[in-house]
């Protein structure tokens, strides 16, 4: 079996190991902008953080500033979760189960074992679907205390009660979560209103990142005392949290707006000191000095494909903020960061400044990701069919990604990338592939005319392709309405100049047919922020790295997550493919999920609420006379792992 399928075999080993039909979650993060606070400007370059003698620090560079600390603002308000703020306060809540390393083994977390499996049960006359968890004991916060049942059942309850959307809402669903309750400080037991398939309980509720009642809990009341939900949501995500208990490896310590962040070593972590050994035959074991084992899919003997201690090795990490990636790569090279992150991964044009030199090293992983063309459908002519496939018939994605990026990209044509093997569905529509200049026009053109659109002037573009004989002029929409002026909105050439690229020739193509539009070059945080306001924006291009189990189709493109905080951003409702998305949400049987991901790809492929553009590889650059990491091959690479803060040895 292929690499790449072997995270899928350790979940099939888990479904007969605990009956099943069929680090916290994976959450989806948005690679594109954001900002509130402080952007940084294009030309800001971050100082070097002086640290004090004896100490070890873990040296980042990042390119965006964070927007919050509030860990509930950062998974629940649309214009928050963002790489950036991914970076740095990821991995500091703790989660009843995660992956493993490299592998991506589904294996407990804070959870002492494999959950119990799910029972029918009728209490007080009402039906349930039940199952109970163990919890590890001496699990603590970093304020001493320990992580127990009742912090779970906390947050569970608080992501109900103000109503919680985004990736909260994805975690604890509430057409299937109905509550939690905790028989002892250990034990742990879900409550779930019909049977939950694997994108609810194994990868949603089972990953939910969990907050401290103790700390939280005085927050949260206080906050209920507010007016509607909005207003309760809105209070609690202002909330300035200062001194708030951690359960991973670091602790979250200072922002200096647009200059750094900085996490401290948690003394308190669980896991420091434990071992962890993936064998060649599939197993999995965890181990601790005070006697504790843990061990999974198989007898963990014979040959070992990956071995290493959990640390911290650092006393802090530092994340400092540089404006373009050329400065960041200066600081590299210089010295002053040791690794530098970004969900896009280094420019090819600038491999050349590290590679070979002395101290850096280069590695290059698949990416699980992908960058896209949104459409706000709530709006005409966006939400036209015909008018999406013919701006995606214009856009040529091979001629930009081999001619005019010089190979740089890879064109895509689903939502699922093709590093995710097994979700990835091959047979979907590509439109517009392999199509002359000629042809794109000519079927543009026929499938605005076959809609009911009217042109003053009549496109007309040479017979070789080369030039446009005539340019669109005067187009009108189905209801004899000139098309609006439109806008993309679109990160700029600083902080990537590949979506800029696409932006500036999808604006040459659509205006060469009529379609009055200009792209708009402007800030990560600026966009995010725009595509929060349903009314503020007609396209833009983005981009999400993406979670293993796919059902963030769901969260993307279902018609209740186009309300308030929620991820469908461009407002695309259908009720056929929103039926798709909640047979997705109860499917417990693994190869029928397949099945249901591979009818969403092929579904979205064809009504377009998104134009997939393209992915890249994902090239990294770090100090290898500093850093050693346990592993360096993995999808999306080391930056997906948060920069193995916890695993990495500072030399």
């Amino acid at each position: 079996m292929g690499g790449r399928y072997r995270w899928l075999a350790r979940l099939i080993a888990i479904v007969a190991l605990i009956f099943f039909t069929a680090c916290t979650r994976e959450i989806i993060k948005e690679v594109q902008v954001v900002a509130t606070p402080t952007s940084v400007p294009t030309t800001a370059t971050a100082e070097p953080v002086t640290q004090t003698e004896g100490e070890k620090v873990y040296q980042l560079g990042i390119f965006a500033d964070l927007t919050t600390t509030n860990f509930w603002s950062y998974l629940g308000s649309s214009s928050d979760g963002t790489i950036w703020n991914a970076y740095v306060l990821g991995g500091a809540q703790p989660a009843l189960y995660g992956y493993s390393d490299q592998r991506f083994d589904w294996v407990p977390s804070l959870a002492a074992g494999f959950p119990s499996p799910l029972l029918e049960e009728t209490i007080g006359g009402q039906t349930f679907w039940t199952t109970e968890v163990d919890l590890k004991e001496g699990f603590l916060w970093s304020d001493g205390s320990e992580v127990t049942a009742a912090d779970f059942v906390f947050t569970t309850q608080t992501v109900l009660d103000l109503e919680l959307t985004a990736s909260w809402a994805s975690s604890v669903n509430p057409e299937f979560f109905d509550h939690a309750e905790a028989p002892g400080p250990s034990r742990l037991k879900l409550f779930f209103k019909q049977k939950p398939g694997l994108a609810v309980w194994q990868f949603g509720t089972a990953f939910m990142p969990i907050m401290s009642q103790n700390y939280w809990g005085p927050v949260v009341e206080k906050v209920k005392q507010q007016g509607d939900i909005i207003d309760q949501q809105k209070a609690l995500f202002a909330h300035l949290p200062s001194g708030q208990p951690a359960a991973g490896g670091y602790t979250f310590k200072k922002w200096e707006r647009g200059a750094f962040a900085e996490i401290v070593r948690n003394p308190e972590y669980y896991f420091t000191g434990a071992t962890i050994t993936e064998y060649e035959n599939g197993a999995y074991a965890e181990s601790r000095a005070d006697g504790y084992r843990f061990s999974a899919y198989g007898e963990p003997s014979g040959g070992k494909s990956l071995e290493y201690i959990i640390g911290p090795y650092a006393d802090s990490t530092i994340y400092s903020i540089y404006g373009t990636q050329e400065a960041a790569i200066l600081a590299l090279r210089k010295g002053d960061i040791d690794l530098i992150l970004n969900p896009i991964g280094l420019q090819r044009g600038l491999q050349d400044q590290v590679k070979g030199q002395s101290g850096i090293a280069v590695i290059e992983n698949p990416s699980n990701g992908f960058r896209y063309l949104g459409f706000n459908v709530r709006r005409a002519p966006m939400s036209d069919k015909s008018f999406r496939h013919a701006v995606a018939t214009l856009i040529d994605k091979e001629f930009l990604a081999s001619t005019v990026l010089q190979g740089v990209a890879i064109p895509m044509y689903t939502t699922v990338p093709e590093g995710n093997g097994f979700w990835y569905n091959p047979e979907v529509p590509l439109i517009g592939k392999g199509l002359s200049r000629t042809e794109r026009v000519t079927q543009a053109v026929e499938l605005l005319r076959g809609a009911g659109y009217t042109w003053e002037t009549e496109p007309e573009v040479s017979e070789d392709g080369a030039f446009m004989k005539e340019r669109g002029k005067g187009l009108k929409m189905p209801d004899g309405q000139p098309v609006p002026e439109l806008e993309i909105l679109a990160p700029s050439a600083g902080y990537d100049p590949l979506r800029s690229t696409f932006a500036i020739w999808i604006e040459r193509w659509l205006n060469d047919i009529g379609i009055p539009v200009r792209a708009n070059l402007t800030g990560f945080n600026i966009i995010v922020e725009r595509i929060t306001d349903p009314e503020g924006f007609d396209m833009w291009i983005l981009g999400w790295s993406l979670s293993l189990y796919p059902d963030y189709l769901e969260a993307f493109f279902h018609s209740r997550n186009a309300l308030g905080e929620g991820l469908n951003r461009g407002g695309y409702s259908n009720p056929e493919f929103d039926k798709l998305a909640d047979e997705l949400l109860a499917e417990t049987d693994l190869e029928a999920a397949r099945r249901h991901v591979f009818k969403m790809q092929e579904f979205l492929a064809d009504d377009l609420p998104y134009v997939v553009l393209f992915t890249t590889p994902v090239l990294e650059a770090y100090r290898d006379d500093r850093l050693e990491f346990p592993y360096t091959e993995v999808l999306s690479g080391i930056q997906d792992q948060n920069a193995l803060t916890t695993t990495v040895l500072i030399k």
